[in-house]
């Protein structure tokens, strides 16, 4: 379905991407599995900003609200602990990753 957009022709984009997926490693599954170990650490930091959150929440005292929370998240974020404790957390869960990708370009082998 196209529409006007000020004098040009814009079409809406695609339900779904063009092409295949990237694949990285040898195996397709190894990829799967890599795309839900990535789902699974992002579900996790998200874990852990919600208890930090509750965590600043209780030591502050008052009500605990969903408002109270949602605005406590927000500052957060912007909490350099915080940003460290995502970095750290990243950096463990991607590190065999990485490990098998330096040794990969060490030994002279392709990526892919």
């Amino acid at each position: 379905m196209d529409r006007a957009h000020r004098g040009r022709r814009v079409t809406e984009p695609p339900l779904f991407p063009k092409g295949q997926r990237p694949q990285v490693f040898d195996d397709p599954a190894v990829d799967q599995l890599y795309a839900a170990y990535v789902a699974l650490a992002t579900e996790l930091a998200v874990a852990f900003d919600r208890i930090d959150t509750l965590e600043r929440a209780v030591i502050e005292g008052g009500e605990l609200s969903r408002e109270r929370l949602e605005q406590l998240s927000l500052d957060a974020l912007q909490d350099p602990a915080r940003v460290a404790q995502r970095t750290q957390l990243a950096e463990r869960l991607l590190r065999p990753f990485r490990m098998f990708r330096e040794a990969r370009i060490a030994e002279g082998k392709p990526l892919a």
